[in-house]
């Protein structure tokens, strides 16, 4: 099983459609250092903090989101997820509009946000 920073890296790799080489070039992160996130079963250090704030950047997520993964990917405890109702009782207003902008860019990117084509009114026969 690799750690949880390598698959949270290739789930975001792969939902961008990104290739280890793209990524390295966009984060500045060289490829060996990529590797060993992507391959290692746990992970012997945490990323310095320049990768960590880029591959937030490229994925457009909060870098406690990566943080997070990356203690996990060394093997430290993090606290055990919340439900999505406890999380949205503890976000500001700023949080979710980031998280409700992050989606639309990544929708937007990926060509997937619009699952459905948007459904005309007509005035007339209301």
């Amino acid at each position: 099983m690799i750690n949880s920073l390598g698959v949270f890296v290739q789930d975001q790799m792969d939902l961008l459609g990104l290739s280890r080489a793209v990524l390295s070039e966009r984060t500045g992160i060289d490829e060996w250092m990529l590797a060993t996130i992507l391959d290692s079963h746990v992970l012997a250090g945490s990323p310095d903090t320049d990768d960590i704030r880029a591959l937030a950047q490229v994925f457009s997520v909060p870098v406690r989101e990566v943080v997070l993964r990356a203690a996990e990917g060394c093997g430290l405890s993090v606290m055990t997820p919340m439900s999505p109702a406890e999380t949205l009782l503890l976000a500001s207003n700023d949080e979710l509009m980031g998280e409700v902008r992050r989606r639309l860019a990544l929708g937007a990117r990926t060509g997937g946000y619009l699952a459905a084509p948007v459904a005309r009114w007509d005035v007339e026969s209301v």
